[in-house]
């Protein structure tokens, strides 16, 4: 059992890695802010720290004593650049700079990045860990700089792992939600051009966390998590409606559809002073022609068989059908 320290456990991403991490019996500490909703993990067995990343007399305060930081916190919709390098390049090198500072022998500090920072892949080719990043939004570069900030504050101090995975999805998911949303009311999206993806179901990030904790192979070093298998989106929607037993027709949606909708949006945010779900960055992502990465180094450093599209998507849609989300 370790002592752990995890950071965003109230997220999507951060409540399967902090469920994970409770069933494998450690000992879990999270930092919570004052107004974070707790729903998906009030009933877990963990310790709630109250304090906000930004504040670095409180970072040093709970580095204290663990044997393991997981950073999972952090933003995937920010109003502007400055944002998303506040909240996720910032408070990285922070948290790292309060480990030396306060926690030098600390076991292993894992932080959980994303396929973003690497940026799309040109048609036919797959994408590696030692390729250059060529990141196409503000939240790719500010994920691809924290990792940056990783590297350089903790190499050779302390052992590192950073994962970057793909799209994620699974129970509690609300963006890859309106593919299953849509399969439920007969209906699944296509381009008209094709695209290719690679998905990861949320259990499989918890469990490459667990598995990286005390693997040495895994020290300092970057791997994508992602099932090996890319697919189109009309590919994506005839699965999950295949899987689901759900019969489907296919809804043609333009680039143009996709803009105009990130353009309304962005400029409804600007209004209410929120951050939009979909903003031009967002479809930019979206809209590229390839996002295909190397998984190989994560399946046999980690010894990880990443779940594939036809079993998990029909656990998530049961999820969502269970959860009234539908």
């Amino acid at each position: 059992m370790s002592k752990i320290l995890l950071t965003g456990a109230n997220g999507f991403v951060g409540s399967h890695i902090a469920e994970a991490l409770i069933e494998a019996n450690h000992k879990v500490t999270c930092t919570i802010r004052q107004t974070s909703n707790l729903k998906w993990i009030k009933d877990l067995s963990l310790e709630y720290k109250y304090g906000d990343l930004g504040n670095k007399k409180f970072l040093q305060e709970v580095v204290k004593g663990v044997d393991v930081v997981i950073h999972c916190a952090g933003v995937v919709r920010a109003m502007t650049k400055e944002d998303y390098f506040k909240e996720n390049v910032e408070n990285t090198k922070s948290l790292c700079e309060a480990i030396l500072r306060n926690n030098s022998n600390l076991k292993k500090f894992v932080f959980i990045s994303s396929q973003a920072a690497m940026g799309a892949s040109p048609v036919g080719i797959i994408r590696k860990v030692t390729d250059v990043p060529e990141p196409v939004s503000d939240y790719g570069l500010s994920k691809i700089e924290a990792e940056k900030a990783v590297r350089e504050v903790l190499y050779r101090k302390v052992p590192y792992t950073i994962f970057r995975p793909a799209s994620v999805y699974g129970p509690r998911d609300k963006d890859i939600f309106i593919f299953f949303n849509l399969v439920h009311k007969h209906l699944r999206p296509i381009t008209t051009k094709k695209r290719l993806l690679q998905l990861v179901y949320v259990k499989d990030v918890a469990k490459s966390v667990l598995l990286c904790l005390e693997n040495r192979k895994s020290d300092n070093n970057t791997y994508y998590l992602a099932n090996s298998s890319a697919y189109t989106w009309a590919e994506i929607g005839k699965i999950i409606s295949y899987s689901v037993g759900v019969k489907s027709l296919p809804l043609l949606t333009p680039d143009f559809a996709f803009k105009a909708a990130g353009f309304i949006m962005e400029v409804i945010s600007r209004l209410t002073g929120k951050p939009a779900v979909l903003n031009k960055q967002k479809i930019t992502e979206m809209l590229q022609d390839s996002w295909i990465a190397d998984t190989f180094p994560a399946e046999t450093d980690l010894n990880i068989k990443f779940i594939n599209l036809e079993v998990a998507s029909q656990i998530t849609y049961n999820w969502y059908l269970e959860n009234n989300w539908f």
